[in-house]
Order: C-alpha cells, then structure tokens, then sequence
C-alpha cells in the first residue's frame, strides 16, 4: 500500500504535466483517491473498504479518470458526460444515505457501467485512431484490474463471494498497486 500511496502522489506532483486544466484535476482527484485509500488502508486496515463513506470515494475514482479522459479528447462533450455522471453520482449518495441498498445498486451500477465503459474502450479506440501511443492502453488494463477488484468486493457484500474475505483483503493491495501502474503508464508520457 505504502508503493500505491507513493506512486499517486508522484503522478499527482509531476506526472500529469502538460495535460490541460480540465483533465489534471480529474486526474488530480483520481490520484489523491488512490493516495488517501492506501495511506488508510495502511493505518486502518484493508477492510476499510467495506465501510460505506470509503466505498462512496472509491467510486470516485472511475469518475475522475473518465471524467479526465473526456476532458483532454472530447471536450465537446465534456459537459453533457460530466453533468451525466453526477447525476448518477447524487442519486447513489442519497440512496446509500437513506440505507436503500436496492435502489442505490441500480445507480452504482449505471455510474460504474458509463465510467468502465469510457475508461476501457476509449484508450482502444484512441490508439486504432493513431492519437495516443501504445503505453495509453494502460487506462484499459488498470480499469480492468479496479473492475476485478471492485466486482470481488460486490460478491462478498452480496452474499456470494467468488473468494473468501480473507482472500479478496490479501489480494486487493496487489491489484490496487498494478491499478495505479497502469494508470500510470497510460496517462504518463507517451
């Protein structure tokens, strides 16, 4: 956890220079997301991750990227997706306040299905389209590395883990570190 911590808060102070306004503070906020997981998960332990505030930042951190990502290559719809996601975001909060577990599901899964989605295809077809260079296919695989560890933590809260919470808490520092790795790589210089 301590190299997680490390790694974003190096991506925070240099590693996103260069890029415009728009996308270096969603970046900024993904990165700091990632920071501030890992320095508590290190003071308080991984199953800090079942709590329900921590699991509302975390989600966080998929806004932040496609929020990012659209912001530097489509700016044009930046607004519209942005206006988007939080929508779904505040209809998430008031349903996780209000302890309606089925209803803030459906928003969780709308919000993390349009974030996903933007983060795991757009780096693809980007790189098809000879705008970004081979490294920027990072995105994609650390989007899919939280998507394993995000789904791991949905079976385990739903009842059906696929893993033992002994086995998912030992293994989600891993896929977090080679999450921020790939980030790293896909958002870094080409």
């Amino acid at each position: 956890m301590l190299l997680v911590a490390i790694i974003a808060g190096v991506q925070i102070v240099s590693g996103i220079e260069g890029l415009g306004t728009i996308p270096i503070a969603y970046y900024t906020v993904s990165y700091g997301i990632f920071l501030i997981s890992a320095i508590l998960m290190i003071l308080m332990g991984v199953d800090i991750i079942e709590h329900t505030p921590a699991a509302l930042a975390a989600s966080m951190l998929p806004l932040g990227f496609s929020m990012g990502l659209v912001g530097e290559f489509l700016l044009e719809y930046h607004l519209i997706f942005s206006t988007l996601v939080s929508i779904l975001y505040g209809g998430l909060l008031i349903q996780k306040f209000r302890h309606y577990d089925k209803s803030s599901l459906i928003f969780q899964i709308l919000l993390h299905g349009f974030s996903g989605l933007v983060l795991f295809i757009m780096p693809i077809v980007l790189l098809v389209q000879r705008k970004v260079e081979a490294n920027f296919l990072g995105i994609s695989v650390g989007t899919g590395l939280v998507a394993i560890g995000g789904m791991a933590l949905a079976f385990l809260k739903s009842g059906k883990p696929l893993l033992t919470k002994d086995q998912i808490y030992s293994i989600f520092p891993i896929v977090l570190l080679m999450s921020v790795i790939a980030y790293s790589v896909g958002i870094g210089p080409g």
